[in-house]
């Protein structure tokens, strides 16, 4: 009893945390101070999702991550302005379904009922709703990129505004804090 209670546990926690799945990958230019930088704008990006697939419009999407693009960065000491900022933040985001699938191998893990089940395999698939996204912060004079982040999360049954909310949150945790006071 005690192996099958166990068994259930993991898979309801495993299938709970693939709910909410996010990975996160930052990457600052070399040599780049982003320090040095005060002041950001937030540009409209890409959604690149089919459009029979879509369940939210772009600018719905653009307005969700541009304000948490803005708090983030206004936490860390950036100033947001509509025009002549030194860094322009971009975004490409967009959704698809996965198909995953595999074989148990011969039995599937289970008994046969009869000969005919014996070297039968059993198969198994799982689709899932996924997401993709990608910030990056570009020199506004130079166009060179300065900071990117890539971020992909499972969004079975999440909500969008808020799993977009969060990645952005996750890709601008480690960002620098700017530097109030420069000592002499």
């Amino acid at each position: 009893m005690n192996r099958i209670m166990c068994v259930a546990l993991c898979a309801f926690f495993l299938g709970f945390s693939l709910s909410y799945a996010q990975s996160v990958e930052t990457h600052t230019q070399k040599g780049v101070d982003l320090t040095e930088y005060k002041t950001f704008t937030v540009t409209k990006g890409e959604f690149m999702t089919p459009a029979d697939e879509k369940n939210t419009s772009e600018d719905a999407l653009f307005a969700t991550i541009k304000k948490s693009i803005i708090k983030e960065l206004e936490m860390r000491g950036y100033t947001y302005v509509d025009d002549s900022a030194q860094m322009v933040v971009s975004y490409v985001a967009g959704g698809y379904n996965f198909t995953d699938g595999g074989s148990n191998g011969p039995l599937g893990q289970r008994p046969a009922d009869n000969p005919v089940d014996m070297d039968q395999s059993r198969t198994w698939s799982r689709e899932t709703r996924e997401g993709m996204m990608m910030i990056e912060i570009d020199d506004a004079r130079s166009k060179k990129e300065l900071w990117k982040a890539n971020a992909t999360l499972v969004l079975n049954g999440a909500d969008l505004h808020r799993a977009l909310d969060a990645s952005v949150y996750k890709a601008f945790k480690k960002f620098p804090k700017r530097n109030k006071k420069k000592k002499s």
